[in-house]
């Protein structure tokens, strides 16, 4: 492993561990147990770590982190649906594991400043190809800076809306959440009665 990859793992670690803290004080809420934070730190850094692993078995795509947003969505989804918190507490938890589970595609961006750095030209169409960008994607995109900006935006975005979009449907389909004042379940005996 050269100085690239070493700088990649150690930004991750670092990431995983700084974002998964705050992220288990919201878990630990949703279980209703808010002292018990330090329950959720492994779990958390254990997705964070599948994510790495997918992100760079996609090499390059977001194929099985995107994949990964449907597994995680389904999960978490089920395990929120049992929680009495209020519905846009949940949602919004929901909203930070999924920006959570981006990171590892977002630590590509530290790949142009690492070739800027070694020398590289990462605004140009030689250094792209250099850099192994393949020579049918398209200009601004076979640049090394646009290539992996695309790369993190495309996973941002999709992680986030089917991560977050799966959940809310749990939460608001099959849970016991907190809607407007009211569980969803005394609306439904409601409705019945």
């Amino acid at each position: 492993m050269g100085p690239a990859e070493y700088t990649l793992v150690i930004l991750n670690l670092i990431l995983g561990f700084a974002f998964a803290y705050p992220l288990a004080g919201r878990f630990a809420k949703v279980s209703g147990k808010p002292d018990r934070k330090f329950r959720h730190y492994p779990t958390l850094f254990g997705i964070y770590f599948i994510e790495c692993f997918a992100f760079s078995a996609g090499m390059g795509t977001n194929i099985f982190s995107i994949a990964l947003a449907f597994a995680w969505g389904i999960i978490i989804g089920m395990w929120m649906r049992n929680s009495r918190l209020k519905a846009d507490k949940l949602l919004k938890t929901a909203f930070y594991f999924s920006l959570y589970t981006s990171l590892p595609a977002v630590s590509i961006l530290s790949v142009p400043v690492m070739c800027l750095f070694g020398g590289r030209e990462i605004l140009t169409v030689e250094g792209g190809s250099n850099f192994g960008i393949p020579d049918f994607v398209p200009f601004p995109a076979n640049t090394i800076l646009i290539f992996c900006g695309i790369i993190a935006l495309v996973a941002i975005v999709f992680k986030t809306v089917i991560t977050t979009g799966l959940i809310s449907v749990f939460i608001h389909f099959g849970g016991k959440a907190v809607i407007e004042g009211r569980t969803q379940w005394s609306n439904r005996e409601r409705s019945m009665n």
